[in-house]
């Protein structure tokens, strides 16, 4: 089976894995190995952490300071004769509130036979590099969701509605584990404002565009190399934005018309592109798996298992390979973050109370609790022996993968990040 994301709690506590799952001898076997692109993670380091302690509860509130507004754009006082008037500024304080989250992962169960006479002889290890793999990626997952869905605006690149800046305000909270504010319909409602074909696609003129209406329309502060003080005359603003999104993006740019007709002719941008920087203002940083969406606001699952042609030797597993999700490489819709400063951060939690940890307890086999996302082996599980008869695994038989995280973030300023919602192009090389 697939991994499958958010099961209660209560389910499968005894499913095993199939002991037929993985080949095995006296069939003689050559191991194979192949290349695979390798994720890497985005978003997990893309803010600051707040350090969490224990009994300071499970709702986190933030306070930040205000400073009064700019009201006039004149300034005109009375006579030096005349009763002079008076300027009143007060500050105040917003808030910002979150809660902290907590998720598990676990294997099926691992019957001691595969180890024992199967031909790949590293199956546990393996699992535990993929359930790291589910955990890391998770983590990422949680970070871009929040993102996403607590921005109150968002930039539709070739907007099509009259009257409407390609800026809109949108819906904007934390996301529960049951409801979403930008959801399915709006979505869907959002990309169909989008421009047609080379309208609205993500272009080095809109990309300086959704720049231009972060610093100059909601004053959002760059995220890298913030410039303290005026700059001199003629100084390009040193500030920088973090672009996030996907690779089509950056690749579009040396085939774009603009670029294309304003860069100076000594510049080869085949073979030394861009590197890392989309004009004077912008870093650009690419995803694994970027957040996309098809036409009617659904979102595809990235990957999927392929069902391959029986080769004649069949085992449960012997015909599926993972691969990218066909709906999701062609997905029409697709999201870019820009990123100023300080929008969010990111909760660490730390260790879990001491008394659940084991470390003041003198056990070998003390169950510990563990929340940092660490992969440990157990064999504290149930076994089914069919029937429903259940018994403990009380020789041994069974082990099991389990980890659990505990995640959360909260908004400083979440108008610091533009969602750019953008019509893809999947070859922009053939878009000219």
């Amino acid at each position: 089976m697939p991994a499958t994301w958010d099961l209660p709690r209560s389910s499968g506590l005894w499913n095993q894995q199939d002991i037929a799952n993985y080949n095995r001898l006296p069939i003689w076997m050559a191991m194979q190995q192949t290349k695979k692109m390798q994720m890497w993670s985005r978003w997990k380091d893309m803010f600051p952490k707040i350090k969490w302690k224990q009994n300071m509860g499970d709702i986190l509130q933030g306070v930040i300071a205000e400073n009064s507004p700019i009201v006039n754009q004149v300034h005109r006082p009375k006579n030096i004769t005349e009763l002079p008037l008076k300027t009143v500024a007060s500050t105040w304080e917003r808030t910002n509130q979150s809660r902290v989250k907590r998720h598990n992962f676990e294997s099926p169960q691992f019957n001691f036979l595969p180890s024992f006479r199967d031909f790949r002889t590293k199956q546990l290890k393996f699992a535990a590099e993929d359930l790291s793999k589910q955990i890391a990626v998770g983590y990422d997952l949680f970070t871009r969701d929040n993102v996403f869905q607590n921005s109150p605006f968002v930039y539709v690149v070739g907007n099509t509605t009259s009257g409407e800046l390609p800026l809109i305000n949108a819906p904007a909270a934390l996301p529960t584990d049951t409801s979403a504010i930008k959801d399915t319909a709006w979505v869907a409602a959002t990309s169909a404002k989008i421009g047609s074909d080379d309208n609205g696609f993500l272009s080095y003129r809109q990309i300086q565009a959704v720049a231009s209406y972060a610093k100059n329309y909601l004053m959002i502060p760059p995220m890298e190399g913030m410039q303290s003080g005026a700059p001199a005359d003629n100084e390009m603003s040193k500030g920088k934005y973090i672009l996030v999104g996907g690779s089509e993006i950056y690749e579009g740019l040396a085939f774009d018309e603009h670029v294309l007709n304003t860069k100076p002719l000594a510049m080869n941008l085949l073979n030394s592109s861009f590197q890392g920087a989309i004009g004077p203002n912008i870093i650009f940083r690419e995803e694994f798996y970027p957040l996309r969406f098809a036409e009617d606001g659904t979102m595809p699952a990235p990957e999927i298992e392929l069902l391959l042609p029986d080769s004649g030797y069949s085992t449960p597993n012997a015909t599926r390979q993972t691969v990218v999700n066909p709906a999701y490489a062609s997905a029409a819709i697709g999201v870019a973050f820009l990123i100023g400063y300080n929008p969010y951060e990111q909760i660490d939690v730390g260790p879990p109370p001491s008394e659940f940890t084991g470390a003041s307890i003198n056990g070998k086999r003390f169950n510990q609790l563990t929340w940092n996302g660490e992969v440990r082996l157990t064999d504290n599980v149930l076994v089914n022996y069919g029937s429903n008869n259940l018994d403990t695994n009380k020789y041994g038989e069974f082990l099991q993968l389990i980890a659990d995280t505990v995640l959360g973030i909260i908004g400083n300023t979440p108008r610091n990040v533009i969602p750019i919602i953008y019509r893809r192009q999947i070859a922009p090389s053939l878009f000219v």
